[in-house]
């Protein structure tokens, strides 16, 4: 008989007078992983947030009980519940940039972690991180260590994140969407690495993530989260293939498949509207200077969706801003409507070029209504004077990304993840631009939500004519949808075509190891031929 290590019986839990989850009861076997699944804002990480020890204030538990190892956590004090954070139950956060200083080096973060759970041994510290670090396919330990996390893209910060849990060797691991910020093959070396260290220590694993591909490969049980209730449980087998809840079988049609995009209307993609020419990035860093793109050519016409693929850290963000003119590239040129975009942009420039980040609620002011935000845009580079005209033209943008405009008088931090992001879209299209660049736009998503935004943006294309660049690690998502796709690796275009032609006959080693990685068969298993 399997040794419980977490039993959960009963549990509700509420933020203030706001309850958001209804009863769970589920047990966690010693050397199990379990996925939890469910839509942005159903509670998958407000679960989370309840099994750890150390809870955020405002998170209240009203009934029920949580046992790990026979303590219950629902009424533990706070410093049995501190002893227990780390080395009893870790925790992997969403965002990467919540687990680390910006400004310190993770050789002094890692070594400070370790101290203070009495893990650190000068003789053996660096052997072993380097150790961790190729295991997860990290290269140039040394360095890394001497690198500090603001220099790192967002897939690189998670993954040296999720190796310092590892070193703790916690009895339960927490994961809260682990691999929404990696590309397919990283998500995948992380899963292996969770694999082993279930094989190697017997750690329990409840894993909290959007992606059921990856999941289907690693999990041994499945629970559904829906509005606050576990409306599935059972067997990944069970759940995956014969699923009993009609939510649960609406997640699973939303999986996006490999495929050729139904919209493939040559006769609406015209002239060229974007050039690169050769173009390169270097980042000044302390050892050795960096280069992020290397001699990048491409174009992009009037009405195309253009997918950039590739690993994290392969200069796909740093791609973008040089379009959209967050940083210049160190050679080469940008050409927008025949013209050479200068370090300078002008204010036409950001009327033509607008963006949409990875992390929409962070590229709006917290202390501000989204309505003020958009606002602020439509004043500043619409000439809309009138504050009713504002208000109208805000109220018509939130209804074009299907969004009620009284939404628009919350902050950021009360739209769900779906909704923020739908947001920031109304505000990109609010001064009509020729070019949207989105980055990483769905990756925090749930499958629902992620098909809801990229049928939006279909819809916007096809009502709008504008061009859409769309970065994202997700090779299944982008060839469901874009016309075009090109493959980064190492900063290099290795590969740039039309998506049938990628899809069906790749010519490069890379890209057939992408399709490879990230085809997904009828049973959702992940790397299969």
């Amino acid at each position: 008989m399997s040794e419980s290590v977490l039993s959960v019986k009963d549990l509700s839990v509420q933020y203030g007078s706001h309850k958001v989850l209804s009863n769970l009861s589920f047990e966690v076997n010693k050397g199990e992983i379990i996925g939890i699944v469910g839509e942005s804002g159903c509670g998958k990480t407000t679960l989370l947030k309840a099994l750890f020890p150390k809870r955020t204030t405002n998170l209240i538990i009203s009934s029920g009980s949580i046992l790990f190892e026979d303590q219950n956590l629902a009424n533990a004090d706070k410093k049995k519940a501190e002893e227990l954070c780390g080395r009893g139950i870790g925790m992997i956060f969403q965002n990467p940039k919540a687990s680390f200083n910006p400004i310190r080096t993770y050789k002094s973060q890692y070594i400070e972690t370790l101290k203070s759970h009495g893990m650190y041994h000068k003789e053996t510290f660096e052997s072993l991180v380097l150790k961790t670090f190729e295991r997860m396919n990290l290269t140039g330990g040394r360095e890394l260590l001497e690198s500090c996390p603001y220099e790192m893209s967002g897939g690189m910060n998670q993954r040296i994140a999720i190796a310092l849990s590892i070193l703790l060797k916690p009895r339960l691991l927490l994961l809260d969407e682990p691999t929404s910020a990696l590309d397919v093959a990283s998500g995948k070396l992380v899963m292996e690495e969770l694999q082993r260290i279930r094989e190697l220590t017997n750690t329990s694993i409840i894993l909290v993530t959007h992606n059921m591909g990856l999941l289907s490969g690693v999990a041994d049980k499945v629970g559904v989260i829906n509005q606050g209730s576990l409306v599935e449980w059972g067997t990944v087998h069970k759940v995956f293939g014969s699923p009993e809840h009609s939510f649960t079988k609406t997640l699973l049609d939303a999986v996006p498949k490999l495929g050729i995009p139904e919209r493939i209307e040559e006769e609406n993609i015209s002239d060229c509207i974007l050039k690169l020419e050769e173009v390169s990035k270097e980042y000044k860093r302390k050892n050795s200077p960096f280069l992020a793109l290397a001699k990048v050519g491409m174009e992009v016409k009037t009405g195309e969706i253009l997918g950039v693929v590739g690993e994290s850290g392969s200069g796909k963000s740093t791609l973008l801003n040089m379009i959209a003119g967050l940083c210049s590239p160190t050679d080469g040129s940008v050409i927008f409507k025949n013209r050479i975009m200068e370090k300078r942009r002008k204010r036409d420039d950001y009327c033509n070029v607008q963006m949409v980040f990875q992390h929409a609620a962070e590229s709006f002011n917290p202390r501000h209504h989204i309505r003020k935000a958009m606002d602020k845009t439509l004043k500043n580079l619409c000439d809309l004077k009138s504050r009713a005209e504002r208000n109208e033209r805000i109220n018509e943008l939130m209804k074009r990304v299907d969004l009620s405009p009284d939404l628009a008088d919350r902050y950021p931090w009360e739209l769900s993840g779906g909704q923020c992001q739908r947001a920031a879209i109304a505000r990109a299209i609010s001064i009509s631009p020729k070019l949207l660049l989105c980055d990483e736009i769905t990756s925090a998503l749930d499958v629902s939500v992620q098909k809801e935004i990229i049928d939006l943006l279909k819809k916007l294309v096809k009502e709008t004519g504008m061009s859409v660049i769309f970065v994202s690690h997700d090779l299944l998502l982008v060839s469901s949808f874009c016309d075009t796709i090109m493959v980064l690796w190492n900063g290099e275009c290795v590969e740039a075509a039309a998506t049938r032609d990628i899809i069906k006959n790749p010519s490069q080693d890379y890209t057939k190891k992408l399709l490879k990685t990230a085809r997904i068969d009828g049973s959702l298993y992940i790397g299969t031929d």
